[in-house]
């Protein structure tokens, strides 16, 4: 290169790298090395501008990088950016790559071989519809980017998700991308086949790397350690030259392939896709694929179809059924796509109707399939890999009805006595991308297609699966139980301190569990479990109140019912006619509220059972008040009350809902000491949620009576009591009566808005939107 004309052809680059260097305001050494970022120095800048005592030699891709770098921040600190395309990277790796090419043209002569590395095979195009997927791309390009300083940068970054998630895609796209930035010379694709029955072993990860790299097979070494130093020297060598490769390792299965294809020290990164997550083996960046947002799945539909069918219009006009498609797909690009292509090979058939057809659960996998694209087939190979013990956990897993589970329901399912051995083994299959934990609440979840596959298994083998049910059951049937203990105000329940320390604790455990249990409820009476359905839902009914999944309890009420009268187990009927009135009532339904009570009452008093139909007549009462049949009322109340006494029973329910009657009767003063008898018993019984609806009450009275000061200070008990207890609903009715109370009592006008709103929060909070709104709508003032 030290030829006249070879040194002209470097002066010339020289200069152009000195006009950057004056239409980016002249920054100096100094200047220039802070812009850069790193790999510049001032005497690096002075070799690239002037030569080495007066001979230029070919710059480095990484020098020529970070000069252009330096200049293109300094002017953006100034203000003034660099017009195109002197500020960007692809336009100088351009005049680079043609300097390297005319400087070997001038050694060799036109037309010569370049005796450099060998040029990368292209890049596969990334596959038509690729969508959804631009937050991903840029987190990847951010963590490979070899010019970075982020904190975030590093040379192994691995993608995760289970099959047909889209993985490869992702990384052709990545790949493609990163090119067009200027961040790599090429990308050298490798299908490592880690899933299918080709899988590559290590030494041929590395034999088909270097092949890609442009080595002579006969030069190949056939130790695998040699290959793979000799893979570090052809990275070196394309620094050397300028070069920078991303090497895309797809569908790697184990640590073994993909550890020695981590570069050397240099621009070179390596980029993993896999179904199994061994990022941190490699000392990898994790990129955790979930399934595309419903919007994006929908898109990529459409999509689909338009490839094939460019002018077919059937996911626009039908977008519900679109929509619907999306969801029965699990949001899972593979899934989609195979459900694309049933469309276009049937153009009579709409989304609405595949949807229909996807809706069976047995028969969803069937329809996923096109061909070489089956969703079965991919689960298969991801199943068939798994170690015995992981494989039994994985199609125990499927016996759970509901949407996830926690630790202490999978050991249930599973029989495995130690929690840690039943982590391991979910965590092993987490890492295979078959479950996924999510990482607030740590419970486990599998998707839907995942899932339907899983059922496929434990239906192969129903015994051991029905095994699982049933012990499933059992944890459900003890976990609500033991939530009722704290949740039912009036309980029986004796030991409440197995599973949970309180109200709260209790509260906060049903809701997590709740979606579960009502799926075990309908699981357990479909396979002819009656005493489970009972034991899970008739419990579950308190805390189903208190948040008011009102069409919830009224299912599972109905449930209870059926499977009572199924069972002949009449106890459990009668328990589940007082729960359907309950929940009849909450509805409005008062009419047959009415009569579900009377056969509750009619049943507890045939079988002795005195407590239980005390609490019927309470409930009793409670439809007659509210239908307006006051008199009656009151004498379920007093019914309750004589019951109560009579038996030894708690009294503070009756108390307080006789207290109720009362007060609509105008009998101010007896309500008042009804409400008073009530807050006593709760509170001797430790009743929280009685008590707080006990403050509630006496504190509408005394507003009725006028002591307005004594009904405000009973208001904000009540209101406090509710808010520490999470009961969302009563909350929200608390704050507004108390905001009615200050407002009789000409508190300021601020005073009651915030008890409006925040009781318009609670009702929200709760899901009820039109008590909500009533309660912004009240007045702050008397003389609105």
């Amino acid at each position: 290169m030290e030829s006249a004309q070879a040194q002209q052809v470097l002066a010339q680059f020289a200069r152009d790298l000195a006009r950057l260097q004056a239409r980016s305001g002249n920054p100096n050494g100094p200047q220039l090395v802070a812009a850069s970022g790193g790999g510049l120095t001032t005497s690096g800048i002075s070799e690239l501008l002037k030569g080495k005592r007066g001979v230029f030699r070919l710059p480095q891709w990484d020098a020529v990088r970070a000069f252009v770098t330096g200049c293109k921040n300094h002017t953006g600190r100034k203000g003034f950016p660099l017009e195109a395309p002197l500020g960007d990277l692809a336009h100088w790796r351009r005049l680079h790559n043609e300097l390297v090419e005319r400087l070997e043209e001038l050694e060799h002569g036109p037309g010569a071989a370049f005796d450099g590395p060998a040029p990368l095979a292209p890049l596969k195009r990334v596959p038509p519809g690729f969508t959804g997927r631009e937050a991903d791309l840029d987190a990847l390009l951010e963590v490979l980017d070899p010019t970075s300083d982020s904190e975030h940068a590093v040379v192994v970054a691995s993608v995760l998700g289970m099959g047909g998630m889209g993985k490869t895609t992702l990384g052709l796209a990545a790949g493609h991308l990163a090119v067009r930035r200027g961040l790599f010379t090429g990308v050298l694709f490798l299908d490592l086949h880690g899933y299918d029955d080709s899988c590559l072993d290590r030494g041929q990860a590395l034999d088909t790397a270097l092949r890609a790299l442009g080595t002579a097979p006969e030069e190949i070494p056939p130790d695998t350690d040699q290959r793979a130093a000799l893979y570090c020297a052809q990275l070196d060598a394309r620094t050397r030259a300028g070069e920078g490769v991303l090497v895309l390792a797809d569908n790697a299965s184990t640590v073994d392939q993909v550890h020695d294809l981590i570069p050397p020290d240099g621009p070179h990164r390596l980029l993993v896709t896999s179904r199994d997550d061994f990022a941190p083996a490699l000392g990898a960046r994790l990129i955790d694929l979930d399934v595309l947002t419903p919007a994006h799945a929908v898109e990529l539909l459409d999509t689909a179809l338009r490839l094939t069918l460019p002018k077919d219009g059937r996911i626009a006009a039908d977008p519900e059924g679109a929509t619907r498609i999306a969801a029965l797909c699990g949001h899972l690009p593979l899934a989609l796509q195979i459900a694309a292509a049933q469309l276009a090979a049937d153009r009579g058939l709409t989304p609405d109707r595949l949807a229909d057809e996807l809706e069976v659960l047995t028969e969803r996998l069937d329809l996923l399939e096109d061909g070489p694209r089956a969703v079965r087939s991919v689960l298969d190979r991801s199943y068939r890999r798994l170690a015995p013990t992981h494989a039994e956990v994985f199609r125990l897993l499927a016996v759970n009805p509901g949407p996830d589970l926690s630790l202490e329901a999978a050991a249930a399912a599973t029989g495995i006595a130690k929690p840690k051995d039943v982590r391991l083994r979910l965590v092993a299959l987490s890492r295979a991308s078959l479950i996924r934990q999510d990482p607030e609440t740590g419970r486990w979840r599998m998707h839907d297609l995942v899932r339907a596959y899983a059922d496929e298994l434990a239906r192969a083998n129903p015994r051991h699966s029905a095994v699982g049910f049933q012990r499933l059951l059992v944890y459900y049937s003890r976990l609500v139980e033991a939530a009722y203990a704290h949740l039912e105000p009036e309980s029986a329940v004796k030991d409440r301190g197995k599973y949970f320390t309180g109200w709260a604790h209790a509260l906060a455990a049903m809701d997590a569990e709740c979606a579960n249990l009502i799926a075990a409820v309908h699981a357990a009476r479909r396979a002819g479990q009656h005493d489970f359905v009972q034991m899970i839902a008739i419990p579950l009914s308190p805390y189903l109140h208190i948040r008011r999944y009102l069409e919830d309890n009224l299912e599972l009420a109905e449930a209870a019912l059926a499977s009572g009268q199924a069972a002949r187990n009449r106890a459990g009927e009668v328990s589940a006619w007082n729960n359907l009135g309950r929940s009849l009532r909450e509805l409005g339904r008062l009419q047959e509220a009415e009569q579900a009570h009377r056969e509750a009452l009619t049943g507890y008093q045939a079988m002795g059972y005195t407590r239980e139909a005390a609490a019927v007549w309470n409930n009793l009462g409670i439809v007659l008040r509210t239908v307006g049949r006051l008199d009656e009322a009151e004498q379920a109340h007093r019914a309750a009350l004589a019951t109560g006494d009579a038996h030894g029973h708690r009294t503070e329910a009756g108390w307080g809902n006789l207290g109720l009657v009362l007060e609509k009767l105008g009998r101010l003063k007896e309500a008042e000491q009804a409400q008073r008898a009530a807050l006593e018993g709760c509170r001797a019984a430790r009743n929280k949620w009685g008590e707080a609806s006990a403050w509630h009450n006496l504190g509408t009275v005394l507003r009725s009576a006028g002591d307005l000061e004594q009904a405000v200070e009973a208001g904000r008990r009540a209101a406090a009591l509710f808010r520490e207890l999470d009961d969302r609903y009563r909350l929200g009715w608390a704050c507004d009566e108390l905001a009615d109370t200050l407002l009789a009592a000409g508190r300021p006008p601020a005073e009651v808005r915030a008890l409006r709103e925040e009781s318009a929060v609670a009702y929200r909070r709760a899901g009820a939107e039109e008590k909500a709104a009533e309660a912004l709508a009240k007045a702050d003032t008397q003389e609105q």
